[in-house]
């Protein structure tokens, strides 16, 4: 049964709350940015291969710039990139949808679209590493990274429904403006919520130039991301794929919210638990559950069965999502700790974008269950990899006070 009581008690803590609640708003844009720009793109110019190569220069851009941004949060601490990248990555936006307006050449929008994607806020990144580096016990930190991912769940869920609402209001450029502003208005509640400071000061220990990359525990721990993001990228390619063959489009938001509501309840619960297991043997045995159900989906098109088994592999989702921070935060030294996060969510982000590329030429040259068949190697892969990271242990609530 869920029980909510150790959230309650978390949100004792009026400034935490602050916190939580205002780094959802900076963290929409996340899940708006890289589908509205290619939708723009092609609305405007009539182009879907030019719609997807200006959201492939901002994707390209995320990738490089994050790890950077995190290590200079690490060296110098949050506030001194947090509001000039919000300002940056507001003007960019908004110059990249005048641009589409006017029909200025789609190298212009690239520019544009590339700058935007170098300033993206850490927001996510400064909170994970605000967990990591607190003093607050084991079993606590669990329960703000379950947060975490229960919050990028429904920023990635968000997303897509804010965009179709625009789509709707036959304006799909406005849902980048909206960004925007979320982007500017989210970025100023965050620093004065109190995240900037409760991250904590800058760590003086020695740095080695590969910064979190260094260590093969973290390395590890980076290639389950990775796959992670594929696995997620191929189902949603897969959910897509049998929607349109049923004749229903529209179903593939049902289908979404099937897999993320089992997925958001049972990472909340997880968040409450301890368990004797190290992490890795608990994440191998949720990759496993989702390469079996990610094979049972793709012998099935009929869409409430199909449907049904989409809350049932997202039983393992949320849990999984905590335990890959619970893991990387505890595998990597606190003056990487804002560094290791980003190259986490960087990579993570650009295995989903791949998998959307992969996913949609399997479903071309393979048929419907492909990217479902992919998604179950890919998860079963990564299961096995699991035993290839170091054991670590999560304190219980009872030994956590000692």
């Amino acid at each position: 049964m869920l029980n909510l009581t150790p959230y309650k008690d978390l949100f004792r803590d009026r400034q935490l709350r602050r916190i939580v609640l205002s780094s959802i708003l900076p963290r929409l844009p996340a899940g708006i940015n890289g589908l509205a720009i290619t939708m723009m793109v092609q609305t405007l110019y009539g182009s879907f291969g030019a719609g997807g190569t200006v959201a492939a220069a901002y994707l390209v851009a995320l990738g490089i710039a994050s790890p950077l941004i995190g290590r200079l949060v690490d060296q110098n601490g949050p506030r001194l990139v947090m509001w000039p990248c919000a300002f940056m990555h507001t003007l960019a936006t908004v110059a990249l949808v005048v641009a589409a307006m006017y029909r200025l050449s789609p190298q212009w929008l690239m520019l544009f679209s590339f700058a935007a994607g170098l300033s993206f806020p850490p927001v996510s990144m400064t909170v994970r590493a605000m967990w990591r580096k607190s003093k607050l016990p084991d079993h606590t930190k669990q329960l703000g990274f379950a947060l975490e991912g229960v919050i990028m769940e429904t920023v990635f869920i968000c997303g897509p429904l804010i965009i179709s609402l625009f789509v709707l209001l036959k304006a799909p450029f406005a849902a980048l403006l909206f960004s925007a502003v979320a982007t500017l208005v989210g970025a100023a509640l965050f620093s004065r919520s109190g995240a900037l400071e409760r991250w904590g000061d800058v760590e003086t220990a020695p740095r080695h130039w590969l910064g979190p990359l260094r260590f093969s525990g973290v390395r590890r721990a980076l290639v389950l991301s990775t796959l992670l993001g594929g696995t997620f990228g191929l189902q949603e390619m897969g959910m897509m794929a049998v929607s349109k063959a049923a004749g229903n489009e529209a179903a593939v938001g049902f289908l979404f919210a099937a897999y993320s509501l089992s997925s958001g309840v049972m990472g909340l619960l997880y968040g409450t638990r301890q368990f004797a297991w190290p992490l890795n043997r608990q994440m191998a045995i949720g990759f496993l559950w989702i390469a079996l159900f990610s094979a049972f989906l793709s012998l099935n098109t009929a869409l409430l069965p199909f449907g049904a088994l989409c809350f049932l592999c997202g039983l393992a989702t949320g849990p999984l999502i905590t335990m890959s921070s619970l893991q990387l935060g505890k595998l990597t030294p606190a003056q990487y700790s804002t560094e290791a996060f980003t190259w986490s969510m960087t990579l993570f982000m650009m295995a989903l974008g791949a998998a959307f590329a992969v996913g949609g030429w399997m479903v071309e040259s393979y048929g419907t269950a492909s990217p479902m068949i992919g998604a179950a190697i890919a998860s079963a892969l990564a299961s096995a990899m699991c035993f290839r990271v170091p054991e670590i242990y999560v304190a219980a609530e009872a030994s956590a006070g000692e």
